[in-house]
């Protein structure tokens, strides 16, 4: 797989193996970024059971986001692989951190913190790890852990994908009802925290054996040893959180991953428990402190008294009174000036007869005679070769001629008035 290109993914080399796959880093040519591809193996591609716990983890890293828990980007299908694009991690596992031997509650405490973090927010959204061991926790060189590979993880109120009686999980972090096959709930995660912090604390698991039988019969029937036993530097409020984590019985454990967070957080040494921030020099990271929980609820609004109430109600009841009164005084302006508009002279049809426009017993001013008018108006229509023959001859004639000049004659009657037409000046016909 080194060295091949699929889709804008070049895988570069192998980082790791997994129960159903393999873990590859990549490079992203498209974004110009690194990632992992878990590759669900070929020989399992034909497994249905396999292939549908392949899809069960994408789809349970698809709905928690979390900068405790690594975040899967998108899954890809290429020819017969089956992959899932995850945020690759740069760091160090804690597994790798525990090969040097216990790590100091100082530098311990605060990277359980952030471990618990993440954990309580896959289990606010319904999912349970049911694997958690320090493989599956990193450290990033900013300091930040990432809690990984949720393959064995279920969603609550969902069909279990196993057979009643089949262990699921790692045995050494294991809690007693998932070596009995039962039904596991966020306390088995609870109990495998314990184990977590027990190691990270003393160097050693609770229980440890070659055969894998006498190592489940411990889970279930033997006591922890005591850790101060190991550590005896260890304050017995960490001891004392750490041996309730790990009870047989779920009823005696820490009832949430939050309430383990916060007894945690409370025995941690002085220094610890209010900022929950590692050493900056431990590592050679600078760690990023774990946020305080803030309450964001928003709190409850009182009721308006009675006064307030109709103080509003009286307001809202004069603002639209206003509202009105002005709307009614518009109509009415706008009826006023519509009812004391001057009425449009209306325009007289072509050809009507010019005894309509005028009266007949008003006697035309010489004025009149010679302003413009607006109709053409003749007694009868004339024939078509006649008005060729005047139009013919108003076209010849001057334009300086078509005024009539100044006659001695009486004047004419109204009903011997010539007819006016056209938009131009009164024509007389000799």
């Amino acid at each position: 797989m080194i060295g091949v290109t699929l889709g804008s993914y070049e895988i570069t080399e192998k980082i790791g193996s997994g129960g159903v796959g393999d873990v590859y880093k990549a490079v992203d040519h498209l974004l110009g970024r690194n990632v992992a591809l878990k590759f669900l193996r070929p020989g399992l591609a034909d497994c249905a059971e396999v292939v549908q716990r392949f899809h069960a983890e994408a789809r349970t890293l698809a709905q928690l986001i979390h900068p405790n828990i690594a975040v899967l980007y998108c899954m890809m299908r290429e020819e017969e692989s089956l992959a899932m694009v995850m945020e690759f991690v740069e760091g160090r596992t804690f597994g790798q951190l525990l090969d040097g031997g216990a790590l100091p509650a100082e530098r311990a405490v605060p990277l359980l913190l952030q471990a618990l973090e993440g954990i309580g927010h896959a289990h606010a959204a319904g999912v349970i790890h049911r694997d958690i061991k320090p493989s599956n926790l990193m450290l990033a060189g900013n300091g930040c852990v990432k809690v990984m590979d949720f393959g064995v993880a279920r969603c609550l109120g969902t069909v279990r994908q196993t057979r009643d009686g089949h262990m699921i999980g790692t045995a050494q972090y294991m809690s007693p009802e998932q070596v009995r096959g039962l039904e596991s709930d966020a306390r088995s995660d609870v109990y495998a925290l314990g184990v977590l912090a027990y190691e990270m604390l003393t160097g050693f698991v609770p229980f440890d054996s070659e055969s894998e039988y006498e190592l489940c019969r411990a889970q279930v029937e033997k006591p922890p040893r005591p850790p101060r036993e190991l550590a005896p530097s260890l304050s017995p409020e960490l001891e004392k959180v750490i041996l309730r984590a790990l009870e047989k019985d779920p009823a005696h454990r820490f009832p949430s991953v939050q309430a383990l967070r916060e007894a945690l957080q409370a025995a941690a040494p002085l220094g610890l428990a209010e900022a929950g921030a590692p050493d900056p020099n431990a590592l050679d990271t600078h760690f990023l402190a774990t946020p305080a929980r803030v309450d964001v609820s928003v709190p409850p609004t009182r009721p308006p008294t009675p006064v307030l109430a109709r103080r509003s109600r009286l307001r809202a009841v004069g603002m639209g009174a206003t509202l009105g009164g002005l709307g009614l005084c518009a109509l009415l302006l706008g009826a006023k000036i519509v009812r004391h508009a001057p009425a449009a002279p209306r325009a007289l049809p072509v050809g009507a007869h010019a005894s309509a426009a005028q009266p007949t017993s008003a006697q035309p001013s010489p004025a009149a005679s010679l302003a413009p008018v607006t109709q053409a108006a003749t007694a009868a229509p004339a024939p078509v070769t006649a008005a060729k023959t005047r139009r013919t001859r108003m076209a010849s004639t001057p334009k300086h001629e078509l005024r009539s000049p100044p006659s001695t004659r009486p004047a004419q009657s109204a009903a011997q008035a010539p007819a006016s037409g056209g938009n131009g000046w009164v024509i007389r016909r000799e």
